[in-house]
């Protein structure tokens, strides 16, 4: 479920900016400040929520706001203000309910683990209704993807979401119950070698072939100690204020993986999405998450990246061609992104 654009509360309101190094601390409250994308969508106040969730609003909603992304074709997502004078909430459901679960306990886990993470606290929610629906509390604050307008903004959000990852690597992992496939670089090279295989008629044999030879390079360049990592950390799932991340968003993918994951997918989403402000937002994150740029390195950060976009591609059915022809598409450019062997 990608992260919605406009803010939801911090399970910390206001915490205070993760500094490089820093283990997780609690942070203190500050005044909030809201911005929204320009554009914003109007009232929505028409917009039936699900029966569960509706509970959360008490007397009515004085005002509903569509924050639904539009490349969101399996999610809804609003922000409710309550007639009754209560605080905003963000109210999402649809898609898959295993997802919203995931998200339930980690939010949970991570509130007595890491109580300084800025990850909006979790209300209520059912992942087994008929339609699967998640209550969070409001975060102000201004999206990662509307500070990519100039190099400045995109400095500062690259050096923010670089600072929060580093420090996403103290979460304590003992207690989490996490995926582990990405921590293991036998088990990860063995799943590997059979998203190649499913995707082999999509790819093209010359595509496929480097890829074989990455794959066969896992357990080599892979064996690093695994650490926490957000798993889809991205401009649309950070909230700042400030010049601080004060909301972390969508962790349903989050695992223990290689300490280079969530560079290799930032990077890449910037070099594809945002090829303008590779040297800022992208070059600021890895100075800040402490990543360095010799050639081994951005190696594995390619690697990395294409075997994120190959998991991402198996993932799609045989019939959806169009989305599994994207996703080879960029694998081709992760693949490319920093050179191959």
């Amino acid at each position: 479920m990608a992260g919605t654009g406009h803010g939801r509360r911090t399970g910390r309101p206001g915490a205070d900016p993760v500094r490089p190094g820093a283990r997780l601390q609690p942070g203190k409250a500050s005044p909030p400040a809201v911005t929204l994308l320009p554009g914003a969508p109007s009232p929505c106040s028409g917009i039936p929520l699900p029966p569960g969730a509706a509970r959360f609003v008490g007397s009515g909603a004085a005002r509903i706001d569509d924050l639904t992304l539009p490349w969101s074709d399996a999610t809804r997502t609003v922000l409710v203000t309550p007639s009754g004078g209560g605080d905003p909430l963000v109210v999402q459901w649809g898609g898959d309910g295993a997802g919203i679960a995931r998200r339930i306990r980690l939010a949970r886990d991570l509130a007595r683990l890491a109580p300084a993470l800025p990850v909006p606290p979790v209300l209520g929610g059912d992942p087994r209704a008929g339609i699967p629906w998640l209550v969070t509390q409001y975060v102000p604050g201004t999206p990662g993807r509307a500070l990519l307008g100039t190099d400045a903004e995109a400095e500062r959000l690259g050096t923010a979401v670089g600072n929060l990852a580093r420090a996403l690597h103290t979460v304590p992992p003992a207690g989490l119950r996490l995926p582990r496939r990405w921590a293991d670089p036998d088990r990860l090279q063995a799943a590997a070698r059979g998203w190649l295989a499913r995707g082999r008629d999509i790819l093209g044999a010359d595509l496929a072939g480097r890829l074989g030879r990455r794959i066969g390079a896992i357990p080599g360049a892979l064996g690093a100690a695994p650490v926490f990592v957000h798993g889809d950390l991205a401009p649309v799932n950070v909230l700042l204020r400030d010049g601080t991340v004060v909301a972390l968003l969508d962790l349903e993918r989050a695992r223990l993986a290689h300490p280079l994951y969530d560079a290799a997918w930032w990077t890449w989403v910037i070099r594809v999405h945002h090829p303008e402000r590779a040297g800022s937002a992208g070059d600021r994150f890895l100075e800040a998450a402490g990543v360095g740029r010799d050639r081994d390195t951005l190696d594995r950060l390619a690697m990395l990246a294409a075997l994120q976009c190959l998991e991402m591609m198996a993932a799609r059915p045989r019939g959806a061609d169009p989305a599994r022809r994207e996703w080879a598409r960029r694998v081709a450019v992760a693949v490319e992104g920093f050179g191959s062997r």
